[in-house]
């Protein structure tokens, strides 16, 4: 099985960039999610649209645009690189971050 990051957006996040950008088309959106996959490469984006909202309305736009964004920095930002730690007695202990 493959590891994969996913990165979610709640509700109030949504509203924050909907009160910044009131013409992005994200108003009917409960949540957002963004899944990548080890390379950083996008490999799913699944919604859940609030009740009332339409499942044939077109969310694409600047709004899920700069979302994107904003989960690509926080992808970038995590640490991917493995620790060693060594210990006195000679074993080693490899912790992986993320």
């Amino acid at each position: 099985m493959t590891q994969t990051i996913k990165i979610r957006f709640t509700e109030p996040q949504i509203a924050l960039v909907m009160r910044a950008h009131p013409n992005c088309n994200l108003d009917c959106l409960a949540e957002l999610s963004f899944e990548f996959d080890q390379a950083g490469k996008i490999i799913d984006c699944t919604a859940t649209i609030k009740d009332g909202g339409s499942m044939d309305h077109d969310y694409a736009g600047s709004g899920l645009a700069r979302l994107y964004a904003t989960a690509r920095r926080q992808l970038t930002g995590r640490q991917t690189s493995a620790t060693i730690l060594q210990f006195s007695n000679g074993d080693g202990l490899a912790n992986a971050s993320r």
